[in-house]
């Protein structure tokens, strides 16, 4: 907490993808960050960003929910974006191969910070779910648990990535977070379908999430045939037909 005094932010934003990182995240610093900026000043905005034409209308709900019960509890201001883009038509343009960098993650995440960055006082401190913990290149590049990032396109802001240490795994977090109601519906999204939903499709998804989704919820069969209409890749054509094989569904489900 030193080093963020130092910093004296004017404006500390909250990544909120509705998942159990990003609450877990912010389960962990709210009081503290409300008691900082009480102090000096500076304002909290809790973004959510809905990924358009890709993330469940449930996890919208949810995170609205969320937003709102830290508003009125902790005065934290609710923000949600969206890319003007569809994440349909950009499968159908590009499909899911990742060469240099995730589109996805550029196009419907990066870009709509970036542009709220744009108009909110500086220094910003952003607040992440992400651990060292969670990948290999994770564990490459977070240096601290607060570190300072400039990036080539334009932005430039404190990370503090409160679970940077934390070494739990999912259902440890869920147990944590079912103590608070106020995630209790993001409890409910992982009870259901094993993820967030912030994002429906992704490549990264693996295929038992992608079987335990098509098992819980049969419109996921309207994810595949877009797929099914526009990517000509066939690593992705039988990793995301799993979502339209009910056979298959039905084996996984009996396992």
């Amino acid at each position: 907490m030193d080093i963020i005094k130092q910093i004296r932010p004017r404006s500390v934003v909250y990544l909120f993808s509705g998942g159990k990182d990003s609450s877990l995240a912010l389960l962990l610093t709210r009081d503290l960050v409300k008691d900082l900026c009480s102090s000096i000043g500076c304002k909290v905005y809790v973004t959510h960003i809905v990924v358009t034409g890709n993330s469940l209308p449930a996890n919208t709900w949810c995170s609205q929910l969320v937003l709102k019960y830290h508003e009125k509890h902790y005065g934290f201001i609710p923000v949600v974006l969206a890319a003007p883009k569809s994440f349909p038509d950009l499968v159908c343009k590009y499909g899911f191969e990742i060469l240099s960098g995730r589109w996805c993650w550029s196009e419907f995440k990066e870009k709509p910070l970036r542009s709220f960055e744009q108009i909110v006082p500086r220094p910003i401190i952003e607040i992440d779910g992400m651990s060292r913990h969670d990948s290999r290149w994770r564990a490459e590049v977070m240096r601290s648990e607060i570190e300072h990032i400039r990036t080539n396109e334009g932005r430039d802001y404190w990370a503090w990535h409160p679970l940077f240490s934390l070494d739990l795994d999912s259902d440890k977090k869920l147990e944590m977070l079912k103590q608070h109601s106020e995630f209790s519906c993001v409890v409910r999204l992982y009870e259901v379908y094993g993820d967030s939903m912030n994002c429906v499709i992704c490549p990264y998804k693996s295929r038992e999430k992608l079987m335990r989704l098509a098992g819980a919820d049969p419109a996921a069969a309207i994810y595949w045939s877009l797929i099914e209409s526009c990517v000509r890749s066939e690593r992705w054509c039988e990793k995301f037909g799993l979502l339209g094989n009910s056979k298959k569904i039905t084996d996984y489900m009996l396992l």
